[in-house]
């Protein structure tokens, strides 16, 4: 065990024993870098991570005396932030995938006639019918790697399951919305 993680795992115990000084100190050893990463997760310039950090370490405050520690104390908030940022995604940002963005990229709508945009809006909303009738685990994986834009180890990280998993259903995800996408688009 390195000094760093035993550190912490001192001020965890000062911080259960409800400790406001040791909160202090936690919050000041980590805020800056929790932020960084915060800011690195999100896709556009905004104050929602300072939001985030300080969300998480509000429930860190009021979770304190149940909280556990399974690898370490900053591995457990830097997830606290990730998953945060995520549920923060999934209820406020605009669903954008990959494949629009590829079209819209040779669209570029600076340029584009009026049917090239309702086309490629009509694309996202049948892209987006689709996706809602993919099992509830592959659609939570498919939205966090396209819309997020998260790796597939953080993935897996997140959901605590293996990386070839998220590689799975990943695959199984994209082959089942190119083929319904072509069969619901095909001519009768």
């Amino acid at each position: 065990m390195n000094a760093h993680h035993s550190e912490d795992i001192q001020l965890l115990e000062r911080i259960k024993a409800g400790e406001s000084q040791a909160f202090d100190l936690l919050f000041l050893k980590y805020y800056s870098n929790l932020m960084r990463f915060g800011k690195s997760l999100l896709p556009y310039p905004s104050d929602a991570a300072e939001d985030v950090v300080l969300e998480v370490f509000h429930k860190f405050w009021q979770n304190r005396k149940t909280i556990i520690v399974h690898t370490s104390l900053s591995a457990l908030l830097y997830k606290a932030v990730k998953n945060h940022i995520y549920d923060h995604h999934r209820k406020y940002r605009s669903v954008l995938f990959a494949v629009i963005e590829d079209v819209h990229t040779e669209l570029n709508t600076d340029y584009a006639t009026p049917d090239q945009i309702l086309n490629l809006k009509e694309l996202s909303e049948e892209l987006e019918r689709l996706i809602k009738k993919l099992p509830e685990k592959m659609q939570v994986i498919f939205r966090m790697s396209r819309e997020d834009s998260l790796t597939y180890q953080e993935i897996a990280d997140i959901l605590e399951i293996s990386v070839n998993s998220v590689k799975t259903q990943m695959y199984r995800a994209i082959k089942f919305l190119k083929e319904s996408y072509r069969f619901d688009n095909s001519p009768l």
